[in-house]
């Protein structure tokens, strides 16, 4: 008779027990802000029970939250330099020959080794062609100081020729009210 009593009791303290409010736990659970276990915790089950319901129910599945895209300053200020760029590179290569030297101890699958290579190489073409970008910038830069150059000699040419013919003509270089 007493595991009868003790039955009754349990059946007692689980009738007393206050029913969560699932519509919340839902919300929580679908929202991937909110840590899994956490909304397990207050719904009273553990995680895996929860993700049952959750199935069984028809709940949204949760999805990760979507990075946030980087503010623009951060897409155009120094970071975005060439010698900013080149700089992180070398150092992003630097990474990947010693992560590549430090396995080379293990056995490894010739698979793996030749994503290492692929990853590695396309690592120094992306320097390679910002280095050559930088050098034609410069190449650039540097054609427009000429270019400028030239058309500040022909303007000077033209406006002395255009003073001589005025001169020539009786025109004064003062303008005259009228």
């Amino acid at each position: 008779m007493g595991d009868a009593h003790l039955l009754v009791d349990a059946m007692a303290t689980k009738a007393k027990r206050k029913e969560p409010d699932w519509a919340k736990i839902r919300a929580a659970y679908e929202d991937p802000a909110v840590p899994l276990s956490g909304t397990a915790k207050v719904a009273g089950v553990n995680a895996q029970t929860l993700i049952a319901r959750a199935r069984r129910e028809g709940w949204r599945a949760r999805t990760p939250a979507p990075a946030k895209p980087a503010p623009a300053a951060e897409l155009t200020g120094a970071a975005m330099k060439p010698s900013s760029l080149a700089t992180r590179l070398k150092r992003l290569i630097a990474r990947e020959i010693e992560a590549i030297e430090g396995e080379s101890t293990k056995k490894r699958e010739a698979a793996e080794k030749e994503r290492d290579a692929r990853r590695l190489s396309s690592l120094v073409r992306s320097l390679e062609k910002l280095k050559d970008m930088k050098s034609g910038k410069e190449k650039t830069d540097k054609k427009k100081d000429e270019d400028g150059d030239a058309l500040r000699t022909e303007l000077q040419r033209r406006l002395a020729r255009l003073a001589a013919a005025a001169n020539a003509d009786g025109v004064s270089d003062e303008s005259q009210p009228g």
